[in-house]
């Protein structure tokens, strides 16, 4: 079973208790195409955490796509949190400080 078996669609979102994020976004990538990742930075930008799942990506585009990634997470000073080998999560620093994202990962990890 994989970290996003628990869910019905390969793409869904979960509702966020806590105001401090409107949905938690839930991505099992198996591609980098740019206008893709562009609107998924556009997501954390909006403040909705992303769960990314990088294991459908051969090393390259995996980078690509944490590179990416990161330099969203640095211009809006936000964290990267390593789930485990592959799947990260990217969010604003308001998403980690009310403890809820965290208790969240818990309980479906």
């Amino acid at each position: 079973m994989g970290l996003f078996s628990f869910l019905r669609r390969k793409k869904d979102t979960i509702e966020v208790k806590q105001a401090t994020a409107e949905k938690i976004i839930f991505e099992q990538l198996d591609d980098a195409i740019d206008s893709h990742l562009t609107k998924l930075a556009t997501d954390i930008i909006n403040g909705n955490p992303l769960v990314v799942n990088l294991e459908s990506l051969d090393i390259d585009n995996a980078n690509k796509v944490i590179a990416f990634l990161s330099g969203v997470i640095y211009a809006i000073e936000g964290e990267i949190y390593l789930i485990r080998e592959k799947v990260f999560l990217f969010g604003n620093s308001e998403v980690y400080n009310d403890g809820s994202v965290k208790k969240l990962l818990e309980e479906i990890i």
